[in-house]
């Protein structure tokens, strides 16, 4: 593929590097949706496609770069689903919550979806509609896994953050993700190649 367009690692280590400052920037600004993470993003774009850059000038062997490669873009999608997991276990409230609907983020009813249950609840006094940091993907044709699990109006026990009532999750059991899947996957062709 790398034939077709003339694209070196060092090409795709800078731009990793120029969309990592993008999201630092955005991060420190406070322009983007979560800043935290987009601060975390940027920094670990930043780190690979710096590494991306300098490698090809250190005369590495090929394979050792697709090893490496293998072992930061793994690493990049575990932290994904570990930011997640970390964010869920801070909520410890137990609440009862009634599913409304699942937010869908992108185009609805085409490729893979990606969407969180929406939960009408209470805490102190203040009525919130939220969509939870319980994070799935399904493909487009199907029905959500939320759809399956709950139906409209059902109520549950969730769990909100102390700290900030508007973040909550259904569970707080570790799961594995599709970052996380794609991760272990790449970490095992990382330790086969």
């Amino acid at each position: 593929m790398w034939r077709h367009f003339d694209v070196t690692v060092a090409d795709v280590g800078m731009i990793l590097m120029i969309c990592g400052a993008l999201c630092v920037i955005l991060g420190v600004t406070r322009r983007a949706y979560a800043p935290r993470v987009s601060l975390l993003w940027g920094i670990l774009l930043l780190l690979c496609g710096g590494a991306l850059w300098l490698l090809p000038q250190l005369d590495l062997s090929s394979q050792f770069l697709t090893r490496l490669s293998f072992l930061s873009v793994g690493a990049t999608f575990l932290a994904a689903d570990l930011v997640n997991y970390f964010k869920r276990r801070k909520c410890t409230v137990p609440c009862q919550g009634a599913f409304l609907d699942t937010a869908v983020y992108g185009r609805k009813g085409t490729g893979l979806q990606y969407g969180a249950a929406v939960f009408r609840y209470q805490a102190d006094g203040v009525s919130y509609d939220q969509a939870s940091l319980d994070k799935r993907f399904w493909l487009g044709f199907l029905t959500s896994p939320f759809s399956k699990t709950f139906k409209e109006g059902d109520h549950c026990t969730i769990y909100l953050n102390p700290n900030n009532p508007r973040r909550f999750a259904i569970s707080r059991r570790p799961r594995l993700g599709l970052f996380t899947i794609c991760a272990i996957f790449l970490f095992v062709a990382f330790f086969r190649s």
